[in-house]
């Protein structure tokens, strides 16, 4: 099956965000977003030229999940988050488990309010080389404050590539 095109990326991000109940339809929401750059995880050997002889390993976001609700007596908006991928593990792999770097960071503008890192392990079955995995849902509480809107603050969140990894994903562009 094909991936899903970038250029329907804010729509699937869009609908992963859907309120489910009726009475949540009206709940203002944060922006859920995630960034091209940190949508790719590409791995090699250490110190290694990146061919495929040196691929370790090669994930992708294929999903970002997340609902919206209202919090408890209207005091709060409720947002989980997660994300679903597709990893394949490379010929230079030794083993059949990797872990795959990931976070969530939430903005107000460009200030960051609150990050957070976390690591999915990732088990691959005898004689497979790819995994379908997710990571586990992520529970925000928004309190309800005056003069803050809800739907002004964004939800940023990816997989977590060292900084060559980044180059790389910025040099070869969203796939």
């Amino acid at each position: 099956m094909k991936a899903p095109s970038l250029a329907l990326l804010p729509v699937l991000l869009l609908a992963a965000c859907a309120p489910q109940r009726m009475e949540d339809r009206l709940v203002a929401c944060p922006q859920l977003s995630l960034p091209a750059d940190v949508a790719d995880l590409t791995r090699h050997l250490p110190g290694a030229a990146p061919d495929l002889s040196t691929l370790v390993l090669d994930a992708r976001v294929s999903a970002v999940d997340g609902d919206c609700r209202r919090g408890r007596r209207d005091q709060s908006v409720e947002v989980a988050v997660g994300l679903r991928l597709r990893v394949d593990r490379g010929p230079a792999a030794t083993g059949r488990g990797a872990q795959i770097p990931w976070f969530i960071a939430v903005l107000d503008g460009e200030e960051i309010l609150s990050r957070q890192s976390f690591v999915l392990p990732v088990a691959f079955a005898p004689n497979t080389t790819r995994a379908e995995v997710a990571t586990p849902r992520v529970d925000i509480s928004f309190p309800a404050r005056p003069g803050r809107r809800i739907q002004d603050l964004r939800i940023i969140t990816g997989l977590q590539p060292s900084p060559g990894e980044l180059e790389l994903n910025r040099r070869r562009g969203p796939r």
